[in-house]
């Protein structure tokens, strides 16, 4: 959490409850989507980014919404929140399953 307070400079505590329920909802849905019950250290960054997301979009009372526009800025939010990550949530589970082609030499 103290990362996500950093990165989106809040200072008070709040938010914390809000920020933990966040942050725990993204954990769950990687773990889901990777197939661990507990979440791998290399995919805490993907949480993080994941619970900004939710975080501005639920400032802006956005939750739900596709794009959000207001005073002459624009939001635009996922349909599903791990899309941006899917490349690097199949890197680990190629990695993690020994499927992984580095360091592999390949000849034909």
């Amino acid at each position: 959490m103290a990362t996500v307070k950093l990165d989106k400079n809040i200072k008070e505590d709040g938010l914390d409850t809000l920020l933990s329920n966040f942050i725990k909802q993204a954990g769950d849905m990687i773990c889901l989507y990777v197939g661990e019950d507990d979440l791998p250290s290399q995919l805490e960054v993907i949480v993080i980014r994941i619970t900004e997301a939710h975080y501005v979009q639920s400032l802006n009372d956005a939750d739900g919404t596709k794009s959000y526009s207001e005073e002459g800025a624009s939001w635009s939010f996922q349909d599903n929140e791990l899309d941006p990550y899917m490349t690097l949530l199949n890197r680990y589970i190629a990695t993690r399953d020994g499927e992984s082609a580095k360091g592999c030499v390949w000849s034909w």
